[in-house]
């Protein structure tokens, strides 16, 4: 026998049909409600990374504008310094049209929602340095002119606007960002250790930036081509050492060392050169006084015969190695950078008290916030 199973309707008024009635309503209004939450969960989500996203690259712009303001404006508190009185400031060239120029090529102008402000800054009193006032757009003197605290840098404080794309939804329409930056610069106690190498540069009287010079020309004294020593040993295992890993002790200037004397041509000290010119990496070269120099400090002299011959360090420059001759030793040529012991960026040295002297060839200059 063939059956078939039919559908049949619920009677009206019967318990199925009235729960039927019941869950539909229901159902539908929790999935919309459902529906809801998750959206209002995707669009805060959505916003937190395009929005946070957009927010830390406009951090990023805003502290590189704020590093590259407080270096500019330092650097021309320093050619001040140095260049007294051959580089005085006015009114459209000071610290503040120096900073103010690194903004604009960096994007904080108020067209694109950024402002800025800047603070001169003297030597520390505890942790922090001395705010010595704002940087103004028309000053022509330094802070300390009359005889109080100098500035020895300056900060930079900028404050960036950015647009919400989701965000807005929840009334956050907009970040504000706040970045800052300080710079300083000032005569270090002394010289760092180990990031010397021992080849002595008797300085001619300009150099420029990218224009090659010889380091050593043999002129310093009788069977002297320019090498240093350290600890005043006379050995070409210690000179390669000293120059492929650098160890000189930190000192302070002026400072008289021994000299090397000879070509020293071993095929270590060779080897340790090489590796200088291969890598093109930035070195420290000791400036050293002319022999028997009139000026030269008391108890610091460069001369003397053999053995007993001393330079006088009084500086140091940044080279690249370029070439040395062979098989004599005694020509070593590098591609000059700057007079300057640090490299921007790098930590500050013990002992910042004032800013750079006239005429210094040994000055720090770099980010300390």
């Amino acid at each position: 026998m063939r059956t078939s199973l039919r559908y049949q309707r619920p009677l009206e008024g019967s318990a199925m049909s009235r729960h039927s009635a019941r869950r539909g309503p229901r159902e539908g209004g929790q999935i919309l409600v459902l529906f809801t939450l998750v959206l209002v969960v995707l669009i805060l989500v959505t916003g937190l990374v395009v929005d946070g996203g957009n927010a830390f690259l406009n951090r990023r712009d805003s502290q590189n504008s704020s590093d590259l303001g407080a270096l500019a404006g330092t650097k021309r508190l320093a050619d001040y310094y140095v260049n007294y009185p051959n580089a005085p400031l006015t009114a459209s060239d000071n610290v503040y049209t120096a900073i103010a120029t690194r903004m604009t090529e960096n994007g904080c102008t108020t067209a694109d929602n950024c402002t800025w402000t800047a603070t001169y800054l003297g030597p520390r009193v505890g942790t922090d340095f001395q705010a010595l006032g704002p940087v103004g757009a028309s000053d022509t003197a330094m802070p300390g002119a009359g005889g109080g605290t100098e500035a020895m840098g300056v900060r930079v404080d900028a404050t960036r606007i950015a647009s919400t794309f989701f965000l807005g939804v929840i009334g956050q329409s907009s970040w504000t960002i706040k970045t800052t930056a300080a710079a300083e610069s000032g005569e270090p106690a002394g010289a760092p250790a180990s990031q010397i190498l021992p080849i002595a540069l008797v300085s001619p009287p300009t150099m420029d930036e990218g224009n090659i010079y010889s380091l050593t020309s043999g002129s310093n004294g009788p069977g002297n081509f320019g090498w240093l020593s350290w600890t005043g040993a006379n050995s070409a295992g210690s000179l390669a050492n000293s120059l492929c890993t650098p160890d000189n002790p930190a000192f302070t200037l002026p400072y008289q060392f021994a000299g090397d004397p000879g070509t020293t041509n071993a095929s270590a000290v060779r080897a340790c050169l090489q590796q200088w010119v291969k890598n093109q990496q930035t070195v420290l070269i000791p400036i050293v006084l002319k022999s028997n120099d009139p000026n030269a400090p008391v108890g610091c002299s460069t001369g003397a015969q053999g053995n007993l011959f001393n330079y006088c360090v009084v500086g140091l420059a940044a080279f690249v190695i370029t070439s040395y001759s062979q098989p004599a030793v005694d020509q070593i040529n590098g591609r000059f950078v700057k007079i300057m012991p640090y490299s921007t960026g790098d930590s500050v040295p013990g002992g910042l008290t004032g800013p750079p002297a006239a005429n210094s060839q040994f000055y720090f200059l770099g980010l300390t916030q």
